[in-house]
């Protein structure tokens, strides 16, 4: 199926290519956090140059890096139509929140986060990775239910126990998972490329003009990819209000990887298997058949 940059799902074939597409989406921007920081590093004013003296020899101002090259091209087409020089292109918000709603139908509406939801899908997956604490502003609302935990007793002459992840945490997110692994990877990234032109416009707003998006996905999908499956119950400790894995290692996670512990380790492994699969499709070092 080729590309035409529009987002039109008349046909069958393309609402169920829609699905896979925006299931790969989720993969990324809800099943793995959605969590995202939104941050406008403003500069201070470049204060004025003094004159210097004769003698001494001119300032040098510092050389801008031309953006690194592109890794992982895509070799998106171009949309068969494009607007006119003085129309305004098509708004990034408009057409995500319309993909969505033709991909899943009017209910998907209560629970799509519409302001700047273009950005939120974007800067998600970009800060999947990062190691900061950053703020909780997800594309869709979260799943059902709240952390879930299991005390349990050591010795109940001294009161010892350990608190441990609770399975119950893997329930909220079958119904995702389930879209997940229902996801054909060749036939979702034909329909990627014919929304990237949106999700990399996106990108650039974040802050990063002439980095290109899908270098950035490919990246990020191997991060997730080498998240450690650890074998038994996962330990938490509280020594405040919120919780935290005793195993430091663990500790040290991205949020994108605490995620994926979290929502169980049979949840994890689809959707390992899912972003293996999608990643063969999109990733210029892959050895896969594309067609």
């Amino acid at each position: 199926m080729e590309g035409d940059g529009r987002m039109s799902y008349g046909s069958e074939e393309d609402r169920r290519a829609g699905r896979i597409a925006i299931g790969i989406v989720l993969v990324l921007a809800v099943v793995a956090g959605g969590w995202w920081w939104w941050g406008r590093h403003g500069g201070e004013p470049a204060p004025e140059q003094v004159a210097a003296a004769p003698e001494s020899p001119p300032v040098q101002e510092p050389v801008e890096e031309p953006p690194p090259a592109i890794q992982h091209p895509l070799g998106t087409a171009p949309p068969e139509e494009q607007p006119a020089a003085d129309e305004p292109g098509p708004d990034p918000d408009t057409v995500t929140r319309q993909a969505f709603g033709e991909v899943f139908g009017p209910a998907i509406a209560e629970w799509l986060i519409d302001e700047q939801l273009a950005r939120r899908v974007v800067a998600t997956v970009d800060n999947l990775p990062r190691n900061t604490r950053i703020e909780p502003l997800r594309p869709l609302r979260a799943p059902a239910g709240s952390f879930a935990v299991e005390r349990e007793v050591i010795d109940a002459a001294v009161g010892e126990e350990r608190i441990v992840l609770s399975p119950a945490n893997s329930a909220r997110y079958d119904a995702i998972i389930g879209l997940v692994a229902a996801v054909d990877a060749k036939a979702a990234a034909a329909v990627y490329r014919r929304i990237y032109p949106q999700l990399q416009a996106a990108y650039e707003e974040l802050g990063y003009p002439g980095r290109y998006f899908n270098d950035r996905v490919v990246s990020v999908i191997d991060h997730l990819l080498g998240t450690p499956e650890p074998t038994g119950p996962l330990l938490l400790e509280q020594p405040k209000v919120l919780y935290r894995f005793v195993d430091e290692r663990l500790e040290a996670l991205s949020p994108g990887q605490k995620l994926l512990l979290r929502i169980g380790p049979e949840h994890a492994r689809v959707v390992k298997q899912k972003l293996r699969e999608f990643r063969a499709q999109i990733a210029a070092d892959s050895t896969a058949s594309k067609e």
